[in-house]
């Protein structure tokens, strides 16, 4: 690690070393040191080496580095510039704020140095040494996201001039290809029985109102968030449609209300005495990931995610034939069907032969008709074989 060199004087170890200007050499160690005055200071640095020429090389790139570098912050601590990340944060958006908060006290809970550690003594491989950790744990877009962070929180410093460089800008692995996910979707009769199996549980005071919140995701097709916030003033029975904000992006967009779904929110609206008030949230709880991950584990499925029941409508509609770019509309996406082209279509009927086997029978030639016409022109060459 780099150290400040001890002050000079008289009776000082650190020898000056001959046609290198600002070089030194501590007399017992061996270790070299680099020393320049600065607008009227001096500054002093370890090199951390016993090498000449490495020396030489480190005191050339200090020297460079101290005219980005503001003096009054370049004792930056870790801490403190792990607090400043998180400060800036937030103003984003919730998820983003998880995530960022997740990381750095990841980071935190396992550098060995502690918080005072100043920020410009840490180097490339301290970093590479925590995201190998991370690296056998997690998949690549998680990797991804831990690196990001990392990434955000040197460039910080940079900015500030509390470093030059940033060390991730040195890192080997400082991003990793996605894998492509193994999307899981469940049929419509697995997502009944979920539905079911929840609304079952006796001994759960909430069962009715969380089967009712996993039943809407699957029927209207929208994430937890969107769900969760949907409120009586967004539903117009009027116009059969719904006014719904992606929480992500903060987008409005229009949701037919289907005719699959419009007895689900017939039941809830009548649930809430007929007259809702505008701001009442239609489904009474927030999230169901506890309980639909129960009701996997009881019916021996797969663990289906509450996303995974928004693809389920997703899939039920492109099985009916829907048009694409109608999908995305009424997913509040942008690209007139592009996402859904190349998110979903590969699971898309993937273990569902009955599917599949309509699909072929499109391929299949039209059977010949024999019209009357057909008949009268067999019939007459028929005759005039037997005539001859």
């Amino acid at each position: 690690m780099h150290h400040e060199a001890q002050s000079h004087s008289s009776s000082s170890p650190y020898v000056k070393v001959a046609n290198c200007v600002g070089l030194y050499r501590h007399a017992v160690t061996g270790r070299y040191y680099a020393v320049k005055k600065i607008r009227g200071k001096h500054r002093e640095r370890s090199l951390d080496t016993t090498d000449r020429k490495i020396a030489e090389r480190r005191l050339k790139d200090w020297i460079a580095d101290l005219d980005n570098v503001n003096f009054e912050v370049e004792k930056t601590t870790l801490g403190q510039l792990t607090r400043k990340l998180i400060a800036i944060s937030k103003g984003k958006s919730d998820s983003t704020q998880c995530i960022v908060g997740g990381v750095v006290s990841s980071f935190e809970d396992w550098w060995p140095h502690g918080l005072d550690f100043q920020v410009r003594n840490i180097r490339p491989s301290d970093l590479e040494e925590w995201l190998a950790l991370q690296e056998r744990r997690l998949r690549n877009s998680s990797y991804n996201r831990v690196a990001g962070v990392l990434k955000q929180l040197f460039e910080l410093a940079v900015k500030d001039r509390i470093i030059a460089e940033s060390p991730f800008a040195r890192v080997t692995t400082r991003w990793k290809k996605p894998q492509t996910p193994m999307r899981c979707i469940p049929t419509l009769e697995q997502f009944q029985a979920i539905v079911d199996d929840i609304r079952s549980q006796r001994f759960s005071r909430y069962a009715k109102d969380t089967a009712d919140f996993v039943e809407f995701l699957g029927l209207a097709g929208l994430g937890q968030a969107e769900a969760a916030a949907l409120t009586w003033g967004d539903v117009d029975f009027a116009r059969n449609c719904m006014s719904i904000r992606r929480q992500k992006t903060d987008r409005h967009f229009a949701l037919p209300i289907y005719p699959h779904l419009r007895p689900l929110l017939d039941k809830l609206h009548a649930n809430g005495g007929g007259k809702p008030a505008r701001n009442a949230r239609v489904l009474k709880i927030l999230d169901a990931k506890r309980a639909l991950n129960g009701a996997c584990e009881r019916l021996g499925l797969p663990h289906f995610s509450q996303r995974n029941l928004r693809q389920c409508l997703i899939m039920r509609l492109w099985k009916l034939g829907v048009d694409k770019k109608l999908i995305a509309k009424w997913q509040g996406h942008q690209d007139g069907g592009q996402l859904i082209m190349d998110t979903y279509t590969e699971v898309f009927g993937a273990d569902d032969g009955e599917y599949e086997r309509l699909q072929l029978a499109k391929l299949a030639p039209a059977p010949h008709v024999v019209t009357r016409i057909d008949a009268d022109r067999d019939e007459r060459v028929d005759g005039e074989l037997k005539s001859a």
